[in-house]
């Protein structure tokens, strides 16, 4: 088994040997004293004859007892260890993906090169794992090698968002087992950690200017945008931002902020220009000093109405209110229809279609009862208990229909879906009724019209965050092709089993998606996470201090003659005090 010491320094006491050698190597004259009477000559002992230097090593007794018990003194200090030479650790470091640990690549090279290898000491082989924090993140490094561990993270790119990192540390506390080491690697301090995890920060708190929010709104016809600016810090700043498009860009314009301050950037798109870039003087963290725009687009929608002539007012109004959505023109193909239905000639609606009801008579009655909402996403956080509605005959209800709302024994509205049919079918007089004037009305209507936006497979170009998570309606089934993303720096290929797992990218950047040779989205990412951009709570911790003792003490045993060699070690004291508390015999002395 090979031996370890636990104290290094102990072996020092190795010097003890030549102070000893040193000490038996010089001899001490004796003096020659006159007396006038040889009685005090009994108390003279003769030490040397040649004075005080260098003289031959005498052997004796108590000289080698002090050398051995030097070697023995120097082994207890020293604190030998025995450990198995196949001994293996489990040491598993879950890493914090998230972006702001950008800011601190260089220090978490530094504290890992510096804890790591104490952690290897004492075992004869120590199994890494490296984990990313996130519920879904990888495995960056499996190995026994200090060295290529730290070169596994030199590609890692941390941009997750703020999270909880419970449920790796539980993952890492599995993989670790009960005697092995968890270390959680991160930018700030907390409260403890779940599962024996230790903490090890390598943040600190360090000045930021950011971009914190966008916005792009239609006014008299032009495309505005908007970008606001953050100082997260408690001091003053000054950056310098511009304006790039084309291939061109602005001349630099400063902007200075109090602590804490957040001012607003605004301007119109360039003529010609669909996306522009707004660049910030770079900081420590350079995530939040890019922002890409994109003028947003949703996909289009082609709406065609069979409606009776006395609900084209409200018909008209509200396909001037749904943006992106024009009069499918004679012959073409409409993606929905306003339709009505007159109870007194009936008629089968359009299979995908809002229809109303209507009837060229006004009715008297109102219809009674309350009114309750059916709790459908449709319908989430509309309020209903304004509507006034007149007794009318029922649409003829079909198996499998939705009731949206009640008044009493009344559904007023419903949806219809089954194959190839979807309709919003509002069973109550619209006309004479106030719901044109009602917040819920119109958002229904938004809502549904924004359903059947979603499922049409069409391009449309939008705004997004860094890795959120994109719904995009494609072609399916066999012989669709995969969808494919080309961004700046990257593009791949997803097929259509994982196109669940599709996000936006995690660098800030334009990027498109096709599939085959359909355009199905055109973006621009952003960084968005304003929690991840605040460095005020960064801080360094570790709690590995303890941990090479810790590992020490299981790992590895002690010397189990310890006992015997500190019994040793007393009785050699005692017999070499022994032999130099001897006197030696005096030699004849002559009188002068």
């Amino acid at each position: 088994m090979p031996v370890l010491f636990a104290n290094p320094a102990g072996l020092w006491a190795l010097l003890g040997i030549p102070v000893i050698l040193l000490i038996h190597f010089l001899q001490r004259e004796s003096k020659r004293v006159p007396v006038s009477t040889l009685f005090l000559l009994d108390h003279l002992e003769r030490e040397s004859v040649k004075g005080r230097r260098f003289d031959r090593l005498r052997h004796s007794v108590p000289l080698w007892l002090q050398l051995f018990g030097v070697l023995i003194l120097a082994w207890l200090l020293s604190e030998p260890r025995w450990t198995a030479g196949r001994s293996v650790q489990r040491v598993v470091l879950v890493i914090d993906n998230s972006a702001s640990m950008e800011a601190f690549r260089e220090e978490l090279r530094t504290a890992l090169d510096r804890e790591l290898p104490k952690l290897t000491r004492f075992v004869g082989t120590t199994e890494f794992t490296v984990l990313e924090s996130s519920v879904s993140g990888d495995s960056l490094y499996r190995g026994t090698s200090v060295v290529e561990l730290l070169k596994s993270l030199e590609s890692w790119q941390p941009a997750a968002g703020s999270h909880s990192p419970e449920q790796a540390i539980r993952v890492g506390r599995g993989i670790a087992g009960s005697e092995g080491t968890l270390v959680f690697v991160t930018d700030h301090t907390g409260e403890p950690l779940p599962f024996g995890a230790l903490r090890l920060s390598v943040g600190t708190p360090i000045e930021n200017v950011g971009f914190a929010g966008l916005r792009v709104d239609d006014e008299d016809g032009k495309k505005i945008w908007r970008a606001t600016l953050r100082n997260y810090s408690d001091q003053p700043q000054s950056r310098s931002w511009f304006l790039g498009s084309g291939g061109r860009r602005t001349e630099a314009r400063p902007v200075d902020l109090a602590p804490g301050a957040i001012h607003t950037l605004q301007g119109e798109f360039p003529e010609a220009s669909d996306r522009i870039s707004l660049l910030l003087t770079p900081d420590r963290f350079s995530r939040d000093d890019r922002l890409d725009l994109v003028k947003p687009q949703p996909k289009a929608l082609l709406v065609s109405r069979t409606g009776a002539p006395q609900i084209e007012p409200v018909v008209a109004s509200l396909i001037e209110s749904l943006e992106n959505t024009t009069q499918a023109t004679v012959g073409g193909s409409p993606d929905f229809w306003f339709a009505s239905y007159n109870p007194l000639a009936p008629a089968d609606p359009p299979p995908v279609s809002i229809v109303f009801l209507n009837q060229e008579q006004v009715p008297r009655r109102f219809f009674p009862g309350p009114i309750v909402a059916a709790n459908h996403p449709l319908m989430t956080d509309l309020d209903w208990q304004g509507l006034i509605t007149r007794s009318t005959p029922s649409m003829p209800l079909a198996p499998g229909d939705t009731t949206l709302l009640w008044q009493g024994d009344r559904a007023l509205i419903l949806l219809r879906e089954r194959e190839g049919v979807r309709q919003l079918l509002f069973n109550f007089d619209v006309v004479t009724s106030n719901a044109p004037r009602l917040p819920a009305f119109i958002i229904l209507v938004h809502r549904y019209a924004g359903a059947l936006r979603a499922g049409k497979i069409a391009a449309e170009t939008r705004n997004l965050e860094l890795r959120q998570p994109l719904v995009l309606a494609h072609e399916k089934g066999e012989g669709a092709a995969p969808l494919q993303m080309v961004g700046e720096n990257s593009s791949f290929t997803l097929p259509l089993e994982r196109v669940r797992q599709l996000r936006a990218p995690g660098e800030p950047g334009f990027f498109r998606i096709d599939q085959g040779s359909t355009r199905l989205l055109d973006a621009a990412a952003n960084f968005a996470d304003t929690r991840e951009a605040d460095f005020s709570k960064a801080g360094s911790l570790s709690e590995l201090g303890p941990l090479p003792e810790i590992i020490r003490e299981r790992q590895t045993v002690t010397d189990p003659l310890r006992p015997l060699w500190i019994l040793l070690l007393a009785i050699l004291a005692l017999v070499t005090w022994h032999f130099l508390g001897r006197k030696s015999k005096p030699e004849p002395a002559t009188a002068s």
